[in-house]
């Protein structure tokens, strides 16, 4: 299976707003756009386990597939127009479920994971004038919501996914997928 997610130039361990796609944020004069999955690979949640799985934000996972595991998922984006990359591959993929978020955010509030974000050098130059609004939708999202599944840009929590195991691609492959349009869907 291939899930779509959005381009990142750091690695998805901070915010870029490289694309439209995510939690509008304006000051009327600028607008950024805030994707959860920008802090995936980052080290507290690249070394995170919960009961034994690693834990993440993939945009298809954000609607009900409680009952799906999927064996392999390759994660790709659209680099430019004709160009689709596969970054990464996951093995042993399932949905979080909502009953698990208190206990998945009691750890990584143990584990510093709030004020990595809020200290993200990257991420606050990434928002500049708007960093404030972008750490206030992010603390949102993490401290008050138990949602995983959610509708457009509502308040879902900053992870949805877990997975057993992991490969990076680097270099990332070229594919001949086109730019398959929507990051909800799951593309076999």
């Amino acid at each position: 299976m291939n899930a779509k997610t959005y381009k990142s130039t750091n690695g998805f361990i901070s915010p870029q707003s490289l694309s439209s796609f995510g939690i509008k944020i304006t000051n009327g004069k600028e607008t950024k756009h805030l994707g959860l999955k920008e802090f995936n690979f980052c080290p507290i949640i690249q070394n995170y386990l919960y009961k034994g799985k690693h834990v993440a934000f993939i945009p298809c996972f954000s609607i009900n597939r409680e009952d799906v595991f999927i064996e392999q998922l390759e994660l790709f984006y659209l680099e430019a127009p004709g160009v689709t990359l596969h970054y990464a591959t996951l093995y042993g993929v399932t949905q979080i479920q909502k009953a698990e978020i208190p206990s998945i955010r009691k750890e990584l509030i143990q584990l510093g994971f709030s004020e990595f974000v809020q200290n993200s050098r990257n991420f606050q130059n990434t928002y500049g004038q708007l960093f404030k609004s972008a750490i206030e939708i992010w603390n949102r999202c993490f401290f008050n919501t138990n949602n995983i599944v959610a509708k457009g840009t509502d308040d879902r929590f900053v992870l949805n996914t877990f997975y057993e195991k992991i490969i990076l691609h680097n270099p990332k492959i070229l594919v001949n997928w086109s730019n398959l349009n929507r990051a909800r869907l799951l593309y076999p």
